[in-house]
């Protein structure tokens, strides 16, 4: 019967190490914009993330000791220091304390929650496009920026080449992360091409309408919101 390998001090370490940074990455992932990820590029983000907590863990506990212990000796920032470099750098000479574990998986829904609410709002890209440093956003692609830009109307006109329907109605939802594009109207107004005329004329009115779309058939037209006339 095969034995399990066994497991040292250190490899236990960086199982440890590992379980905020997947918590931190989990939460990122779920509730941030979902754009394609290597496992490289995840397994680098995961490592990142669970240094990152027990760097913040050390830092805390360094600042309670240099509080209210008496026997500390040295500076301020090097006893703050050095109790993050140990917990962040997995020291073997020092113990991983279960209060530990439990401070660094703690600050890991924090550190994910603040992470997704960054790149949500573009936070880091706003502030290089202020000063001038990058043009790019936080956007997986044109779609997703179309939808998220403060500046375009929720307001929007669905152009069907294949079945030659046109949609209008308030985009209440969309995909993201993937190839497909998928919309949901509310308020839809439905016109078709009327056999005698061959004009567009109004055939439906759909509270609400959930429609799949082929990008290369599909045409959306929308209005920036200083524009847009709520009279017509």
């Amino acid at each position: 019967m095969p034995t399990l390998p066994k497991i040292d001090a250190v490899g236990l370490k960086i199982f440890f190490l590992l379980i905020p940074g997947i918590i931190a990455f989990g939460i990122v992932k779920s509730i941030g914009p979902r754009r394609p990820r290597s496992d490289f590029e995840s397994g680098l983000q995961i490592f990142v993330y669970g240094v990152s907590c027990y760097l913040i863990t050390g830092f805390i506990e360094g600042l309670y000791l240099w509080q209210n212990s008496t026997t500390v000796e040295g500076s301020f920032w090097g006893t703050i220091g050095k109790s993050s470099l140990v917990l962040a750098a997995l020291n073997p000479q020092s113990g991983l304390g279960a209060d530990q574990i439990a401070y660094a998986t703690g600050i890991g829904v924090i550190l994910g929650i603040f992470v997704a609410v960054l790149q949500a709002y573009s936070l880091p890209h706003r502030i290089l496009r202020l000063l001038g440093l990058s043009k790019r956003t936080n956007e997986v692609d044109i779609w997703e920026l179309t939808h998220n830009s403060p500046d375009i109307d929720k307001w929007v006109i669905v152009r069907h080449h294949d079945n030659g329907k046109v949609y209008q109605g308030w985009v209440q939802g969309y995909s993201d992360g993937g190839d497909e594009r998928e919309l949901l109207l509310t308020e839809v107004t439905v016109y078709a091409k009327s056999m005698d005329t061959h004009e567009l004329v109004e055939v439906d009115k759909i509270p609400v309408l959930y429609l799949g779309l082929d990008r290369k058939n599909t045409v959306l037209e929308l209005a920036p919101i200083k524009k847009r006339n709520f009279n017509d």
